[in-house]
């Protein structure tokens, strides 16, 4: 069981929503996962609902809300696989410092040292967010070649890992990489709390 931290936005008629990106869902369903959609109201249900998933991801979005927060320290404390993506990733370096820096449909490289993910590599991305990280509580695996902070992991996590990039746009190998690890941290998690409940 998946979960999708929806997020808020407006529709063009201006009417309040909490939304997903179709293309994240399309990628997930290939694997063959139960997919639900975390809403961010009260913190008591959310954590409730998040106590039912192996894993969640932080999706991409432009309105971050204080309840994220504090779903992310939950998320960590209880150590859930999670996986950031874009402004998810932002908000689990658990840093405060943003700076203004418009990409859009920009593709880059990404060198990235020391990852449990993909090692030591340079790997192709794109870009299409509005503001970047200038620190970050997490470990830095991954910079751009303009030192932009691209790619965070806590290695003492079964996985938490966040990327500035979106990968469900990107049909090449190396996103294929990154969400087999995440599905795989998954079923790790599902298959421990199994064990524990047969014990």
């Amino acid at each position: 069981m998946i979960g999708l931290l929806l997020r808020f936005d407006y529709t063009p008629m201006k009417r309040e929503a909490y939304i997903i990106y179709k293309s994240l869902i399309d990628v997930l369903t290939t694997y063959n996962v139960k997919l639900i959609g975390v809403i961010p109201n009260r913190l008591d249900l959310v954590k409730s609902v998040i106590d039912t998933l192996d894993g969640i991801i932080l999706c991409g979005g432009d309105n971050d809300l204080d309840i994220d927060k504090d779903i992310i320290k939950y998320v960590y404390d209880k150590d859930i696989p999670c996986l950031g993506i874009c402004m998810g990733m932002q908000e689990m370096s658990m840093c405060n410092t943003v700076k203004v820096d418009n990409h859009y449909n920009v593709n880059h490289k990404v060198k990235i040292n020391n990852s449990l993910v993909y090692g030591n590599r340079v790997i192709s991305v794109n870009s299409r967010h509005k503001e970047t990280i200038e620190d970050s509580l997490i470990d830095v695996v991954g910079k751009s070649f303009d030192n932009v902070i691209e790619m965070i992991e806590d290695k003492n996590k079964l996985f938490f890992v966040g990327v500035q990039w979106h990968p469900e746009n990107i049909n090449d190998i190396n996103s294929k990489i990154l969400f087999d690890k995440f599905i795989e941290c998954t079923k790790k998690r599902n298959m421990n709390n199994c064990i524990k409940k047969m014990a």
